[in-house]
């Protein structure tokens, strides 16, 4: 019982993501919509880390199964991706690259403004 109402608050996030969508007059994927409004209850404090608890540890931990019928589907059709193989992972390498230097330059970026506020003090 202590994994069902975290996970029916973390679906009805989900499902009012969907209803926020069908309002929007522009095109955004109803699970980031979701997770901002998760965010936004999380930051407001309407909701507590707690009240997500276990159920969302559990999630993460085993999230590699949530890949699985993607993968499968991949290997499915990989006749249709071979002719193509190559510039997929020029893409896939490039965005990686591109991702872990914008972390990089926002951690630094935000280690930066801590310490000057640290040292304004």
């Amino acid at each position: 019982m202590k994994i069902m109402q975290p996970l029916a608050l973390i679906l009805a996030f989900g499902f009012a993501g969907e209803v926020f969508r069908l309002f929007m007059p522009f095109s955004l994927p109803s699970s980031v919509i979701g997770m901002v409004l998760m965010l936004i209850a999380l930051g407001t404090r309407l909701l507590n880390e707690k009240h997500l608890g276990a159920t969302a540890d559990f999630l993460s931990a085993n999230m590699a199964f949530f890949f699985l019928p993607a993968a499968v589907t991949i290997l499915e059709n990989l006749d249709l991706i071979l002719p193509v193989i190559w510039q997929l992972l020029i893409i896939v390498v490039t965005a990686a690259l591109l991702t872990f230097f914008a972390v990089y330059g926002t951690v630094r970026l935000f280690q930066h403004i801590l310490g000057r506020m640290s040292k304004a003090r």
